[in-house]
């Protein structure tokens, strides 16, 4: 058995028909297919993939640089299996989407953070740019970042990676900052949605606006927590990828402690799950928030 059979994700649970964007696997040795709903007619679909601890953490305040929370969350580990199986599922995702996001504290935790499906290697990047050819779309996606306040590092490599599109959901006072800094200077879209602050409707508005200025109908949220729980709160988080891990985080070592959502409490529904061959200690789950 090859490392890259070992790494593929059986969905032994898998309730989401085949749909658009496409129900042929860019690699079907590594991926199976993936099947989305359409679009909804003002906005786009939106779903977010994240790591999860066994009792649920996905994050917490990191300590210094040293303290990495999906190193720790993974196990330390990342040539496992599982940790290459949920990887491949990160870049997967990335290629089905018209946009990836990400929030200001991701980016800054993650300096070097870009949402393309490319860096993954063993040819499983030129695949998915296959795949992203067949369905219509560029080679990235369109990158979108969330800040209200505008303070950024325009020298991070999002901003400075050729043939890459940055949109960057702020507001009033973030757009004047970044303006001031030279974002248009670098071909950044600034969208304003909030005077002060961005709640639920300048949210849903923003992304009403990527659908309408610059055809997004899928968009790939990467995080972090706090973007996910204002999605959730606004209504627009569609679904979510959740990879659980056998690691258990000790909730009292650090602060600011983030938990996964309860969504089947919720109302949500699991409509797939699944593990890797080598790796029992991975469980991959997908969990469907709002329905067509």
């Amino acid at each position: 058995m090859t490392r890259s059979d070992r790494a593929r994700i059986s969905w032994h649970r898998n309730a989401e028909p085949r749909d658009p964007p496409g129900p042929m696997s860019p690699d079907a040795d590594r991926l199976e297919p993936l099947g989305f709903p359409p679009p909804w007619p003002t906005r786009p679909w939106i779903y977010a993939n994240v790591i999860a601890s066994r009792n649920g953490i996905i994050t917490w305040k990191r300590a210094g640089a040293h303290d990495d929370p999906v190193r720790a969350i993974a196990g330390g580990d990342f040539t496992r299996p599982g940790r290459l199986a949920d990887l491949r599922l990160m870049r997967y995702l990335r290629a089905c989407a018209d946009a990836v996001s990400v929030g200001a504290q991701t980016l800054r935790d993650h300096p070097a953070f870009i949402g393309t499906h490319e860096d993954i290697g063993d040819g499983l990047g030129e695949a998915l740019h296959r795949f992203r050819v067949r369905q219509g779309r560029r080679r990235a996606p369109l990158q979108v970042v969330y800040s209200e306040s505008g303070r950024l590092d325009l020298d991070a490599a999002i901003f400075n990676t050729p043939d890459l599109t940055v949109i960057i959901v702020t507001t009033d006072p973030g757009a004047c900052l970044l303006r001031s800094r030279g974002s248009e200077g670098k071909g950044i879209t600034v969208l304003v949605a909030g005077e002060e602050r961005v709640g639920p409707i300048g949210l849903i508005r923003s992304h009403e606006r990527l659908a309408d200025e610059f055809g997004v109908q899928y968009l790939d949220c990467e995080g972090g927590a706090v973007m996910l729980e204002s999605f959730h709160g606004a209504g627009i988080l569609d679904e979510i990828f959740v990879t659980v891990t056998d690691v258990h985080i000790e909730p009292s070592e650090h602060t600011a402690v983030k938990r996964v959502a309860s969504f089947g409490a919720e109302g949500g529904r699991l409509i797939a799950e699944g593990r890797t061959a080598a790796d029992a200690g991975y469980v991959f789950r997908r969990w469907r928030v709002n329905e067509r």
